[in-house]
This record gives structure tokens, sequence and C-alpha cells, in this order.
């Protein structure tokens, strides 16, 4: 059966696993039951975004299930497919090429369609279906569509390939259902330690930069670095240096790379999983009813909002303190 994996990006920019499946069927009411019983596990909290392989019936299914999530399809999984498409094409290995830094060095919109054009004109694609569609879906793949969001550096479902390369230590195709279930806990266990070590490195040893920066304003660049990955390019560094600017405003300093934030789950270990998890899991579910009790009450009423926020700010600095 596949095994469909869920991988996220730590601020170690490390792969964690966030879940994985067993599917039977790789129909479109499979993937909306895991995409349900994912979400569950994860607290209903929808993701901001996700990169898929390109299958219409994974996009069917968090069209339905995550309405409000960005859905990018893998580019390698689509470049993958240029042998095959551009068959009788000729030369092929100048078209695979072409097409591929059309579609990635591309850095505005208007340089994307007129490229396209040009190349769908060139090499006489007008009537291959696979093309059309590819151009009908553009703003579920093509970067220059995507970079205003954030990708955390992530463009293709790599991480998650390299996830299932890393369970090759632990399981076979002879492991059966009850084995792969106490491996994958070592597996995760061994994710877990990484993190924590990746942790003490990053807050144990002082970090010597070459060069320091100061700024207290952000310019926009067409190349969308802060924007996709949520760290300043070269680009704004540069200028920066140039300004002999040597601070970088906090804004500009996104709490999911910081080491000094306050990551409860690297406390918790789920020593059996999903229902059944680590009481100290428990114990934080039980406080969050209550915080989004607090929430569904206060929303539409401004007075009531700010009730909740002055109360919750107040909370956290007793416990802080």
């Amino acid at each position: 059966m596949p095994c469909a994996t869920f991988v996220g990006i730590n601020h170690h920019r490390q792969s964690i696993l966030l879940g994985c499946a067993f599917m039977s069927h790789e129909d479109i009411d499979s993937y909306k039951l895991v995409f349900r019983t994912w979400l569950e596990a994860m607290g209903n909290v929808h993701p901001d975004a996700i990169i898929t392989d390109q299958y219409q019936s994974i996009k069917v299914a968090i069209a339905e299930v995550m309405p409000n999530t960005i859905h990018r399809y893998c580019i390698c999984h689509i470049f993958s497919k240029l042998p095959l498409y551009l068959s009788g094409v000729r030369p092929s290995k100048i078209a695979r090429g072409e097409f591929k830094s059309m579609v990635l060095d591309s850095i505005t919109i208007e340089v994307f369609e007129r490229k396209w054009t040009e190349y769908i004109a060139r090499y006489n694609l007008h009537t291959r279906n696979w093309f059309n569609k590819l151009y009908s879906e553009k703003e579920n793949w093509v970067p220059v569509y995507l970079d205003v969001y954030s990708w955390a550096g992530m463009l293709s479902t790599q991480r998650s390939e390299g996830m299932h390369m890393f369970f090759d230590g632990y399981i076979t195709h002879q492991s059966t259902l009850r084995i792969f279930v106490h491996q994958y806990e070592l597996a995760i266990r061994a994710k877990h330690e990484k993190e924590l070590e990746a942790e003490y490195r990053s807050k144990g040893f002082q970090i010597v930069c070459e060069s320091r920066f100061k700024w207290e304003e952000y310019t926009r660049t067409i190349c969308k670095w802060f924007e996709s990955r949520g760290i300043l390019c070269y680009h704004i560094l540069k200028i920066l240096s140039h300004k002999k600017i040597d601070k970088i405003d906090e804004r500009y300093i996104l709490t999911r790379w910081r080491s000094d934030v306050i990551r409860p789950h690297l406390n918790r270990f789920h020593q059996v999983g999903y229902p059944n998890m680590a009481p100290e899991y428990k114990t934080y579910k039980s406080m969050l009813k209550y915080f989004d009790m607090a929430c569904d009450i206060a929303l539409g009423t401004s007075v009531k909002v700010q009730c909740v926020k002055h109360n919750l700010k107040k909370m956290v600095h007793d416990l802080q303190n």
C-alpha cells in the first residue's frame, strides 16, 4: 500500500514528520479522509500552504477539506514528465532546458506569459493537452505566481521523498503493520533527538557572522526571497552594507527561524501515537479548548475581543514572570 507522508520544516531547516497514512486507494474520497484525519490529529489547524505531486484527486480533496490552504504542485514532479510529453520534439534536450529556464528564470508574470507564448509557438505545442492543462493551472506551480507566499525555501516534495529514504533504515518490504508501528516510533524518536541536538548547538555556541548589518526599512525586491523564504536576500543585505546599517529590525527576523523562542513541542513526545497521546499533549489540548471557546464567544464584538486580548496578555506576562 502507498504510504503518504506529511513533512514540514523546523527552524533548523530539518525535515519533520507531521504524520503518515497507508492508502489502499488513491481516489478523491480516500484523500479527503486522509486530510480530515490528519487535521484532527493537528488540532484542526489548517496549514498555510502545502506542496504535493500534480494529481487531480489530491487537488480536489485539498480544495474541499482545506479551502484556505495555498496548494502548490511539486515542480520536480512536473519536470520529470517533460521527456514523455516532449516526445517527438527536436532537439528534445534543448527544449527541456528552455522549458525549465522559462519557468525558473521568469522574474515577473509578464515575462513568463511572453516566454510561454513564444515557447508553445516555437515547438508547435498548441494541440498538446498536457501543456494546455499546465497553463490553466499555472498559479499552482509556476514560481513567479507563488513566491508572494512563504514556503520556507521548499519548492518540491523532495523532503517527503527524503523522509521515505529515512524510513528505509527502520522498515523493509517484509515488515508487518505491527512492526511498522513499533519502528515508526523509533524513527520519530530519532528525529526528535536530532532536533534537540540542533537546538542545543544553536543555543550553546555563539554564531560568528562574517558581516554585520543594521536596517530600519525593508525595500521590496523583485526576487521575493523574504516573502517566499522568510530570510532577507543578498540584494537587501548589500544595500544595508552600502548604507552602513548594521542592525536588522525585529520585524524581519521571523519567529519560525528564531532560536530564542519557546517551543513546548520539543519537550513532548507522543509515545504511542494518535489518538493515545502523551499526557502532556492531552493537558495542552484541554487548555486549548478554553482558549478556542473564549475566541468564539468574543468574535464579532469589539469590546469582548479587547477583553480577551487584554486578559491573555496579562496571563502571558504573569506566566513568564
